[in-house]
């Protein structure tokens, strides 16, 4: 018998992505004080972020605040080790995860260094939530990443059966449905306010099928009341 997948991202579609990055900034202000006597580390980073200086954030805050940038490696070891305990889940999540669990597997599938990755899903609960949970980064590193086809391949494997029907449901169209949508998957990119990466254009092959704001749509959209 056919059933419904309905496979989710992480950041940005199942918690505020900034959230993360703002607890994280907390340890680089404690690190910046009491190896540098300077403060504010943490107000510049979140300014930065803002911004949207994703690729260059780490340097550019220590060196906006007198640091060598020499030392960002430090600053980023510090983000990966990082356990958060502010995490929060959207609030429309858990009732949308638990209709579609009572019908079929879902599955989550997220991108970044792994520990980090799984330190978010422990903050926020989600280690029982779902059938099957891929860190595309254990798959063999950043390669692996989104858009690669491995860890929709791998989710397929792990919880499809025959005539199975798969629904990927992401916020960033740079990296998330180009698989799936090559796959066969019905795609829905889930628009979120203040997303850090909210001015990510699609790639090639890359849209989604459906544009929603709340996964309270989903239901609906895919014919599962």
């Amino acid at each position: 018998m056919s059933r419904l997948c309905v496979v989710f991202d992480l950041d940005d579609t199942l918690y505020p992505e900034r959230s993360f990055a703002v607890s994280a900034f907390a340890d680089a202000a404690a690190w910046g004080k009491e190896k540098h006597g300077i403060a504010g580390l943490d107000v510049e980073m979140t300014r930065l972020l803002d911004d949207g200086h994703l690729g260059t954030l780490f340097p550019l805050a220590l060196e906006r605040r007198g640091i060598d940038r020499a030392h960002a490696s430090d600053l980023i070891e510090l983000y990966r080790s990082h356990q958060p305990v502010t995490l929060a889940l959207y609030d429309d999540v858990l009732p949308v995860l638990a209709h579609f669990q009572a019908s079929g597997p879902i599955g989550l599938i997220t991108d970044g260094t792994v520990g980090v990755q799984q330190a978010k899903v422990r903050a926020l609960g989600l280690q029982q939530r779902f059938s099957e949970i891929i860190y595309t980064h254990a798959l063999g590193g950043r390669d692996f990443a989104k858009p690669h086809p491995a860890s929709y391949e791998a989710l397929v494997q792990a919880v499809g059966g025959p005539g199975d029907r798969f629904v990927y449901v992401g916020d960033n169209p740079a990296k998330d449905f180009v698989s799936p949508n090559r796959m066969g998957w019905t795609t829905v990119q889930i628009v979120r306010p203040r997303r850090i990466h909210s001015s990510a254009e699609a790639i090639s092959g890359g849209s989604a099928h459906h544009v929603i704001e709340t996964l309270t749509e989903l239901p609906k959209l895919l014919n599962a009341d």
